[in-house]
């Protein structure tokens, strides 16, 4: 009995010495991160029969556990990674709203509206050159802003990058610990001991490795973790997967899982909120700024291009992007502008060229049609270069180049042409004789004209080889045969077309000037009758055209007498005005109550006044007067940067032109090159509010209004969801805390129940001792 009470004794001393070195082990790691606390569990010996009776042979210690929450654990691994992945994007968001500097004034909000607000000051006082130099300096320090907000975010997302491949060296070395882990906690286990440190270090591992990437994890059945990153295995039973990050050029990272071909797709952890900021968030912010700085440099630039600096009309200019050689055949020149690789589009359009014979004054406009599907460079540039007073190649870069010959100037501006009666169809000094409608003619072959000149009567004949259709012969062709005419030169006579429709006339003027329709097959169809005799004037009509143009698209004005008669002389004489689209849209009195030289109201702020002269319904005399709304209606000038304000296409590159830093003057003010003309700056500032059609219909301030507005809602967004995040994982830390923690008072209290219990046992073993030295003594 001495033997069984001592074993039940010692049994009860080691039990509560084991108890109290587990109490110790949970005090002494009471602020461990990640200890799980530890209890003995304990059981009753199997009992003895002793005489008949089932006698209790003490307490068994059977093992020391941990009190954990696997549900809890696997939610605090999400939770974790959760608020570690807006924290990190929130990190990143947060520095490139600080960059922006709104608001404020001090980002691009600011430095836009000081750049209007330089125009504004300019379009008051066009030739104060300190103005023209403060209108640059602004352009500049705009230019700077993008130019830094562009270098700036593309270092961020280098830095950003450069974080990922930090983090995922961390990752990878979590990884090998984790196999560590397995292989010790199987080894520990396989002798049916709990590793509960080593358990609890490896779920520490594993929050800390949820805080970098998305994980998931399974234990099997010996105790061993499989951990998957992004659906990708990164933890086997035996070895860890590497993780790798490849940065490009651009800052762009792509992750990569050793033996899987397909990236991880990361969901969670700082390392998926990195790649938010530096895959999604940076670069769609910087297009959006590339967009804006692009369309500022498209849009400016068309307005520029068709303005005029100073001196009215340039002398020279090279364009600011070149023509490419895309099929890489060593010629530039026959690819079509479409193919180009110009850095923006060019549209199907008309381009207005007026050049300036700088000793007289004279205006003369030309057109050139372009289509960018059909028309080459080289078309382009054989269109400039038969234009009378200007040349143009390309250089060896590919740019275009236009040079003014000697005493002229040339300029791309919607100017009104105050002389628009060139060859004096409208009562000019010449006498001339205009086909009674517009063209096509319906002629055949072998129809003649038979005409007496000065010199002689002679025939002209058309020949089907001379049109492309002579049953629709246009008036071009028909000038074309009239002028290839010996006779006709001989005659001093020539053709001329107006609007559609062909006139002869005496090249001489004055009232001996004449010619006589004889006859011919085809008067007919030019609407004229046998003995028409013509007579010039010694007075021609001068016409002049002023005003400025307020229409919305290009058109023309052409203007018709309803009879004959003498400016200002003839009672009941009238000028007829059609639009381009035969509409009538004025009727002008000039007759004997008009003052020649008056200006009289068209249409569309446009005024045309007549001089002293005989203007003849019968002779069907007509003039017409282009008027324009946009000079370059295919964007060409904006394409190619000619006359440009600024050059670049985006945020990164976009700059000033050159030469407008170095000289002002040659600023585009006006389009008419007249002192106080602000034609181009007033055009330039409505584009502060006028819808972009490259934006999507907003302004330049709006647009950047809404994308600084879209930075502070995401991050707005973020930093909620960041803070909702947190609290959860707080509650999740708190109930972990109460089931899993160490309370160093529930501590103490269970530290003196078994230390009752240690010196309770001892007393016993105290007590059967001296029961058997009694026992002993009376032997």
């Amino acid at each position: 009995m001495s033997s069984i009470g001592l074993q039940t004794g010692l049994k009860a001393l080691l039990s509560a010495q084991a108890a109290l070195d587990t109490i110790g082990h949970n005090v002494a790691n009471a602020n461990t991160p990640g200890y799980s606390r530890q209890r003995l569990e304990v059981s009753s010996s199997p009992t003895l029969m002793i005489r008949g009776l089932n006698i209790g042979a003490g307490v068994n210690p059977d093992v020391v556990t941990r009190t954990t929450n696997a549900l809890l654990q696997a939610r605090m691994v999400r939770q974790i990674g959760s608020l570690n992945r807006l924290e990190a994007a929130l990190g990143g968001m947060s520095e490139i709203e600080a960059l922006l500097g709104e608001p404020g004034g001090f980002g691009l909000g600011g430095g836009m509206n000081e750049f209007f607000g330089a125009v504004s000051e300019l379009s008051t006082s066009t030739e104060d050159l300190v103005k023209r130099s403060g209108l640059v300096q602004k352009a500049t320090a705009l230019t700077t802003r993008f130019n830094q907000l562009a270098s700036t975010m593309s270092s961020l997302r280098l830095d950003t990058a450069n974080q990922v491949g930090i983090q995922v060296k961390q990752v990878n070395a979590l990884s090998d610990q984790l196999v560590i882990l397995n292989l010790e906690i199987a080894q520990t286990e396989a002798t049916g001991v709990p590793a509960n440190d080593l358990r609890d270090q490896r779920d520490e591992k594993l929050r800390v490795l949820s805080g970098y990437v998305d994980i998931d994890f399974h234990e099997d059945g010996n105790g061993v973790i499989r951990v998957t990153a992004g659906g990708r295995l990164l933890v086997g039973a035996n070895r860890a997967f590497e993780m790798s990050s490849i940065t490009s050029e651009d800052g762009s990272v792509e992750l990569f899982l050793e033996g899987s071909k397909v990236p991880p797709v990361l969901k969670s952890g700082a390392i998926a909120g990195l790649t938010h900021v530096g895959q999604k968030f940076t670069p769609e912010l910087m297009k959006d700024f590339d967009a804006l700085a692009g369309n500022l440099i498209f849009e400016m630039n068309r307005l520029h291009s068709t303005g005029t600096p100073s001196a009215g009309f340039f002398s020279t200019l090279t364009s600011a992007y070149a023509f490419q050689d895309s099929d890489n055949d060593g010629q530039i020149e026959d690819e079509l502008i479409s193919n180009s690789q110009l850095p923006f589009d060019v549209q199907e359009g008309r381009l207005n060229v007026n050049v300036t014979r700088q000793t007289t004054g004279e205006l003369k406009q030309h057109q050139i049609n372009i289509d960018p599907a059909s028309t080459s460079v080289g078309d382009f540039l054989a269109s400039l270069n038969e234009i009378e007073g200007i040349n143009a190649n390309l250089n060896s870069f590919g740019r275009l180049q236009v040079f003014a010959d000697a005493a002229f100037g040339f300029d791309f501006a919607a100017k009104l042409d105050p002389r628009p009666d060139k060859s004096g169809t409208m009562g000019g000094g010449h006498a001339s004789l205009g086909t009674g409608s517009e063209g096509p003619y319906a002629l055949a072959d072998g129809h003649s004209l038979d005409l007496t000149g000065p010199v002689s009567s002679f025939s002209v004949a058309f020949s089907a080889a001379d049109f492309v259709e002579i049953s629709s012969a246009t008036a071009e062709e028909v000038a074309l045969v009239l002028n290839a005419n010996a006779d006709v030169q001989a005659n001093g006579l020539r053709a001329v077309t107006v609007d559609g429709r062909v006139y002869i006339q005496t090249a001489a003027t004055g009232a001996s000037a004449d010619f006589q329709v004889s006859g011919g097959s085809s008067i007919g169809a030019f609407e004229w009758t046998a003995g028409m005799t013509v007579t010039g004037h010694d007075f021609g009509v001068e016409v002049e055209i002023t005003g400025d143009y307020i229409g919305e698209s290009n058109g023309s004005f052409t203007f018709i007498p309803r009879g004959d008669g003498m400016v200002g002389t003839t009672p009941g004489l009238e000028v007829d005005v059609f639009s381009s689209s035969g509409q009538l849209v004025a009727t002008l009195d000039v007759g004997d109550s008009y003052q020649p030289g008056t200006a009289l109201e068209v249409d569309a702020g446009i005024e045309v006044s007549f001089g002293y002269g005989d203007l003849s319904a019968t002779h069907n005399d007509s003039f017409r007067a282009e008027v324009i709304a946009d000079s370059d209606t295919s964007d060409v000038l904006a394409a190619i940067g000619l006359n440009a304000m600024f050059t670049g296409t985006g945020a990164e590159d976009i700059a000033i032109r050159e030469d407008l830093d170095t000289n002002p003057e040659r600023l585009a003010a006006g389009v008419t090159g007249a002192v106080g003309d602000n034609q181009a700056l007033l055009a330039i500032l409505d584009l502060q509010t006028a819808g972009v059609a490259g934006l999507g219909g907003e302004s330049l301030g709006d647009f950047y209004g809404d994308v600084v507005s879209d930075v502070g809602f995401e991050i707005s967004t973020a930093s909620t969801a960041r803070d909702i995040e947190e609290f959860l994982l707080q509650n999740l830390e708190q109930r972990r805390e109460q089931i899993s923690g160490v309370s160093i008072d529930e501590e103490l209290v269970e530290m003196i129940r078994f230390e009752q219990s240690f010196a309770a046992a001892s007393r016993y073993i105290q007590v059967l001792n001296d029961l058997s030295a009694d026992i002993l003594s009376l032997i």
